[in-house]
C-alpha cells in the first residue's frame, strides 16, 4: 500500500485535471470538434500503448540484473536503448507526417489538423516508458508520482490556452505533445538525482523493502539460498552466464540455459499483448466515430467518463509490475500486491457504476452540457465495460512480469470478438457499449482466471 497509494493518489489528481479540461473545451468546441478530439485521443493510446511493453522489458531486464549482481551492465544497456529511441521517434514523425491526411480522411475526421502531433507524441511516449520503468526498478514511487502531475499539469495548461486560442482539435494534440516531452525531461532529472537507485533491490530510504509489503516474509533458508545461487553467478566465467540476456528465473529454480534471444520474444509478446489492450481500450470511439460522426460527440463525452477507471488501472500497473517481477524472482506470487490494487482501482468503479445507474443525464449535462446528454443510456454498460478492462489490464501486466505468454492469444480473440460486436452495432452509442460490456466481462473473468492458475503453479514449485 505504502507503493501503491502515492501513485493511485497522483493519478486521481491527474484525471481529475484531465476531466476538468475536458469539461471546459467541450464546452468551447462545437460537438464534431470534440468527437474529433475524441478519435485523436484514442490514437494516441493505441500508438502508446506499445510503450508499456518496452515498459515490461526495462523492468524485467533491470530485476534479473539487480538479483544476479550485474547491475553495472545497466547504464550501458539503457544509453543503447535510448539512442534507438530516438531514431524510431524520427522515423514515425516522418511517417506520420506524410500519411496524416490519408488517417484523416478513413477515420472521418473534419480536417488533418494534430494527427501528426498525436502519433509522434505517442511515440515520444514510448521514450517516457523506458524511464518510467528505470523509476518503478528503483522503487522510486515518490518521483514516479511527481511525474504523472507534471505530465497532467502541462498538458492540462497547454490544452486550455491552444483550444480557447482556435485551434480546437489540434490545439489538444499539441498539447498532448508538450505534456509528454515535459514528463520525459522530469524522468531525466529525477534519474540524475538518484544515480544509485538501479543499483539496490530495497525501496531508497526504506526499511523493509516495500516489495515485501503485504507480502508472505521469505525465510532464512529462502534468503541464503537466494545469496548463494547470486554469489555463484558473480564467480561463474563471463561467458557461462546468460543472466544478461534472458529472462529473470526463481532463484529455487535450475539455472537459466536459455537463449539470448528469449527476452526478445518475450518483450515481442509484451508489445503485441499491450497493443490489444490498447486497441480495445479505444477501439469503441473510433468504430463509433467512423460509423455514425454526427453522434461521436455524446458517445465521446460517455467514452471519457468511463474510461477514467482504465487510466488508474494503468497507474497502478506502473506499482504491480515491478513488484511482482521481483517476487517472481524469489519464487513466489505477488497476489497480495494484485488485490490491493483490484481494492483502490474498486473504488472509483463503484462511485462510477452508481452514478451512472441513477443519474446518468445529470451527470453529463453537469459535466458537458446538455448538448452531450443524447448517448446517456450508454453510460452504465460502458462503465461496467471499463471496470472489467480495468481489471484486465492488472490482471494482464502480472501475468507479463511472470513471463507468461498465452494472455496474448485470449487478448486477440477478445479483440477480435470486440471489433465484431461494435462494427454490428452501426455506430448506435448504446449498443455500441453493450457490446463492449460483454466483450469485456468475459475477458476478465479469463485473464482472472489465468492469474489464479498462474499463482497455483508457483505456490506448488515452491
Amino acid at each position: 500500500m505504502r507503493g501503491a497509494i502515492p501513485l493511485a493518489l497522483a493519478g486521481l489528481v491527474a484525471n481529475a485535471a484531465n476531466l476538468g479540461v475536458t469539461l471546459i473545451i467541450a464546452r468551447a468546441m462545437s460537438t464534431r470538434s470534440y468527437g474529433a478530439v475524441a478519435q485523436l485521443f484514442a490514437i494516441f493510446f493505441v500508438v502508446s500503448m506499445p510503450g508499456s511493453a518496452l515498459l515490461v522489458g526495462v523492468v524485467r531486464r533491470i530485476t534479473a540484473w539487480q538479483h544476479t549482481g550485474q547491475a553495472d551492465l545497466i547504464d550501458a544497456w539503457i544509453s543503447r536503448v535510448r539512442r534507438a529511441g530516438v531514431v524510431l521517434v524520427l522515423a514515425v514523425a516522418t511517417l506520420a507526417i506524410i500519411t496524416r491526411g490519408f488517417i484523416a480522411d478513413e477515420l472521418s475526421l473534419p480536417g488533418a489538423g494534430g494527427v501528426a502531433e498525436i502519433i509522434i507524441a505517442g511515440a515520444a511516449w514510448c521514450l517516457l516508458c523506458v524511464d518510467r520503468g528505470l523509476m518503478q526498478c528503483g522503487r522510486l514511487y515518490p518521483a514516479l508520482s511527481a511525474n504523472l502531475l507534471v505530465d497532467a499539469a502541462v498538458k492540462s495548461g497547454s490544452t486550455i490556452a491552444l483550444v480557447l486560442a482556435g485551434l480546437d482539435e489540434a490545439g489538444a494534440a499539441i498539447a498532448v505533445l508538450f505534456g509528454v516531452l515535459a514528463a520525459l525531461a522530469h524522468t531525466r532529472w529525477c534519474l540524475r538525482r538518484h544515480p544509485a537507485a538501479l543499483r539496490q533491490t530495497e525501496p531508497v530510504g526504506s526499511h523493509p523493502s516495500s516489495a515485501s509489503v503485504g507480502a508472505p516474509p521469505v525465510g532464512a533458508a529462502d534468503q541464503r539460498k537466494a545469496l548463494a545461487v547470486a554469489l555463484a553467478r558473480r564467480r561463474a566465467p563471463a561467458d557461462a552466464d546468460t543472466a544478461a540476456t534472458t529472462l529473470p528465473l526463481p532463484v529455487a529454480g535450475p539455472a537459466a540455459t536459455a537463449e539470448p534471444r528469449r527476452l526478445a520474444v518475450e518483450v515481442g509478446a509484451a508489445l503485441v499483448t499491450l497493443a490489444f489492450l490498447g486497441v480495445l481500450q479505444n477501439i469503441d470511439v473510433l468504430l463509433q466515430g467512423r460509423l455514425a460522426p454526427d453522434e461521436s460527440g455524446a458517445y465521446a463525452a460517455v467514452s471519457v467518463a468511463a474510461k477514467v477507471i482504465v487510466l488508474a488501472a494503468v497507474v497502478l500497473a506502473g506499482f504491480l509490475l515491478p513488484e511482482a517481477a521481483d517476487r517472481n524472482h524469489l519464487g513466489q506470487h505477488a497476489l497480495h500486491q494484485l488485490g490491493a490494487t483490484l481494492a483502490i482501482l474498486a473504488v472509483p468503479a463503484v462511485g462510477l457504476l452508481s452514478v451512472a445507474a441513477i443519474a446518468p443525464d445529470t451527470l453529463l449535462s453537469l459535466a458537458f452540457g446538455p448538448r452531450f446528454t443524447n448517448a446517456s443510456g450508454a453510460l452504465l454498460p460502458l462503465a461496467g465495460a471499463m471496470t472489467c478492462l480495468g481489471a484486465t489490464v492488472l490482471f494482464s501486466h502480472y501475468l507479463l512480469a511472470l513471463g507468461e505468454r498465452a494472455v496474448l492469444a485470449v487478448l486477440a480473440v477478445a479483440t477480435g470478438a470486440a471489433v465484431s460486436l461494435m462494427a454490428w452495432a452501426q455506430g448506435s452509442p448504446v449498443s455500441t457499449a453493450r457490446a463492449n460490456l460483454a466483450c469485456q466481462a468475459a475477458l476478465a473473468v479469463v485473464t482472472g482466471l489465468m492469474v489464479l492458475a498462474a499463482a497455483r503453479r508457483r505456490t506448488a514449485h515452491a
